[in-house]
């Protein structure tokens, strides 16, 4: 379909007489009619064309003596960085969590400053100690149980101040049940340990 006269962002109409269609007046599959002529009509209208254009407002450029943004000297400041305290205008602002950062606060904790917000994985502290409480009992490796109860020990009571778990949360369960765990295999080694010496002393009689 093709128009002779340019028509306003969102209007359609018929070729033909010029009277409005509906926003599914065209359909690219079979032929659609024009209801005030009847004439044939068939073509593809995209989504764009019933979005209005974006007029920019006046409002984000900076008058004389009003904050600037750091970034775009030309653009009202609409905040301040939470990281670093610049001015920046509504382009810049980047919300990550409840924080707003510029781009190049949001640049560095994505490099080796992480920032809490965006970090896509955590090290399970407590999980990794609950493993190392359970299976060596499981498995009854007794001779590491003195290796194994001290790591599970060490790392449930390191997750008591390591940040919690991006989607579990902070599980003190888990911490709680490895350093009873790990007492059990500590205890049990020297049980075992003290039970053998015992055997020996008195098969040595």
């Amino acid at each position: 379909m093709s128009t002779t006269a340019p028509v306003e962002n969102g209007s359609l109409t018929c070729p033909v007489c010029r009277a409005a269609l509906g926003p599914y007046g065209l359909d690219a599959v079979q032929e659609a009619h024009c209801p005030s002529c009847r004439a044939s009509l068939r073509g593809q209208v995209f989504a764009a064309w019933w979005t209005p254009e974006k007029i920019e407002s006046k409002l984000d450029r900076a008058l004389e003596g009003e904050a600037v943004c750091f970034f775009h000297p030309s653009n009202r400041a609409a905040l301040a960085c939470d990281a670093c305290g610049r001015f920046i205008c509504t382009i810049c602002d980047l919300p990550v969590g409840a924080r707003h950062l510029c781009p190049v606060c949001l640049s560095k904790g994505l490099g080796k400053e992480k920032l809490p917000e965006i970090i896509p994985r955590r090290f399970l502290w407590a999980r990794t100690g609950l493993a190392f409480g359970i299976l060596p009992i499981i498995c009854l490796v007794w001779p590491m149980w003195v290796i194994s109860g001290g790591t599970a020990v060490i790392l449930a009571i390191i997750s008591w101040w390591r940040p919690v778990s991006l989607v579990r949360g902070r599980q003190r369960w888990a911490a709680i049940l490895a350093i009873v765990l790990g007492i059990l295999q500590i205890a049990g080694w020297f049980g075992f340990i003290l039970l053998i010496s015992y055997s020996k002393n008195n098969s040595g009689k």
